[in-house]
């Protein structure tokens, strides 16, 4: 399993120990669309037949859904046959609330035969560090996760992770002046800045050194998103509220796996490695911005007090 993307969140109180957690999701797990489904989720082993894999120091759950595949442009051109046929036999045009039943009884004829669409959406857990990270490339992604694993709990006393610096601001200042980079991190070939009335100016795949940025960061743009690359291992995007996206790892791994190992070693090794980079990765990323916001670490800290 590697990381791609992520949206980090800060949890506020443990989730409890791994049997805890797989008993409550035990309660949501997967059950595949019925014909009358729009969409269903639920919980599946990452790997293997536990709901929670825990290695490294890090516990792994999976979310799969399942959406059936019914464009609204099926729907309005079935739709718009039955309003002909409608107009037809009755001798002038539905109502609105005729051609909205319409609609709906057309959703429910045509759902069964629809196709359907998975995906999974792991959710990643580091209970000593009190870190939720969402390995999804969007906001929604990680709601849908967040909602659902809150139903499945409970309660989710989560927050997005929140530092005491601007994280805008300060990746401003690395722009402007690279010798403000902490020692681990480098600028990458992209970056984008926005002004107060959103207009945007993206570079990518150019040297982020040259005098031409500096025009728009003297007139008041402020940086969004920006590429950066850490102790020359890892490349990223690292947007403004600290969604990490377009993780690249770069250098190669040391004890490839061979052919033959099956499915289960791969995926043990893969998350093996991603473990390792990704949590002091983020300390780096905290230390970079000051630390965590101080209400959100005093929260934190007296709730892992015992695990910090």
């Amino acid at each position: 399993m590697q990381i791609r993307n992520f949206v980090w969140y800060v949890l506020s109180k443990p989730l409890g120990d791994p049997g805890e957690l797989a008993a409550k999701l035990s309660d949501h797990r997967f059950k595949p669309c019925n014909h009358q489904q729009q969409m269903s989720q639920g919980w599946v082993a990452p790997v293997g037949d536990e709901l929670v894999y825990e290695a490294h120091g890090a516990q792994l759950l999976m979310l799969k859904q399942e959406k059936r595949l019914l464009p609204g442009s099926v729907v309005n051109e079935y739709l718009q046959q039955k309003i002909e046929h409608f107009e037809a036999e009755e001798g002038y045009k539905p109502g609105r609330k005729v051609r909205q039943q319409m609609k709906d009884d057309l959703i429910i004829e045509l759902l069964p035969k629809a196709f359907t669409k998975s995906s999974r959406i792991p959710v990643l857990v580091f209970p000593r560090q009190g870190w939720l990270l969402v390995l999804g490339g969007s906001a929604k992604t990680a709601e849908d996760a967040t909602t659902f694993l809150r139903t499945s709990l409970g309660s989710l006393p989560t927050a997005l992770v929140n530092v005491d610096m601007s994280p805008s601001h300060q990746m401003t200042r690395w722009l402007m002046d690279p010798l403000t980079l902490p020692a681990d991190w480098m600028l990458g070939e992209e970056v984008e800045l926005v002004d107060e009335e959103k207009a945007t100016v993206k570079v990518r795949n150019q040297d982020l050194l040259g005098d031409e940025l500096t025009v728009h960061t003297q007139a008041g743009k402020v940086v969004s998103k920006l590429a950066l690359v850490w102790r020359e291992q890892v490349s990223l995007l690292l947007q403004e509220d600290l969604a990490v996206k377009r993780i690249k790892l770069l250098l190669e791994d040391d004890e490839p796996l061979v052919d033959g190992d099956d499915a289960d070693a791969k995926f043990a090794h893969e998350f093996a490695i991603s473990c390792n980079w990704v949590v002091p990765l983020c300390e780096s990323l905290l230390t970079a911005f000051g630390g965590l916001d101080k209400a959100l670490s005093g929260s934190q800290e007296r709730a892992f007090a015992g695990s910090l």
